[in-house]
């Protein structure tokens, strides 16, 4: 495998419809319904269709993958039917190798908004964050419902990301429940406009 396999998969619909493609030849709608069918649309977005015809071209232009042939199934129209390449193979399997043992460097949404947590009072980030857990503790036991229910007919491995969206819920909400209880102790507490003033002087 080349040194730098894996470098060229930036975005999660990368990974998957190479993965679809390393199981069989298929045309996006194929992709995109199967996306679907297995639930991995809550770990890529593909709200919209053209994300995965998207992708397919951009792939393609990578040399990743190509085209194969064509598909028509009764009055459908004509669809191209891509394949993976060699290339694309040590790709998909570089990118594995090094998802899977190096925690990325991510930027999601709400620890930047801990990061100002400061700017608004404490009772209104407490009131914040009992919102996000009930939010949270809804997600969390409609994925661990539907994942059980699935279990029944799919092999665990095909549910790992949902056991492990099941465990980080749990450990958020765990999370969550300990910052409520500090802020409701008096252990963790600020004044935003005193913290403001603070920033301010700092600055001169």
């Amino acid at each position: 495998m080349p040194e730098n396999a894996g470098e060229g998969t930036r975005s999660p619909l990368n990974l998957v419809v190479l993965a679809l493609l390393y199981e069989a030849p298929m045309h996006p709608y194929r992709m995109h319904t199967l996306i679907r069918e297995r639930g991995k649309d809550r770990v890529v977005n593909v709200r919209s269709r053209n994300s995965v015809q998207q992708t397919v071209g951009r792939l393609e232009r990578e040399g990743l993958i190509a085209a194969s042939g064509t598909e028509q199934a009764g009055r459908y129209p004509q669809r191209t039917v891509y394949e993976i390449t060699a290339r694309g193979c040590s790709e998909l399997l570089g990118s594995l190798h090094r998802l899977l043992s190096t925690p990325a460097r991510e930027f999601p949404l709400f620890p930047a908004a801990l990061s100002y947590m400061a700017i608004v009072t404490t009772s209104t980030a407490a009131e914040l964050l009992r919102q996000r857990r009930a939010e949270l503790a809804e997600t969390v036991a409609r994925t661990a419902e539907t994942t059980r229910r699935a279990a029944e007919a799919l092999p665990r491995i095909h549910l790992i990301e949902d056991e492990y969206a099941v465990a980080m819920g749990e450990a958020e909400i765990a999370w969550i429940d300990r910052t409520l209880g500090e802020i409701a102790s008096g252990e963790l507490d600020w004044d935003p406009e005193r913290l403001i003033e603070r920033a301010r002087r700092d600055e001169h």
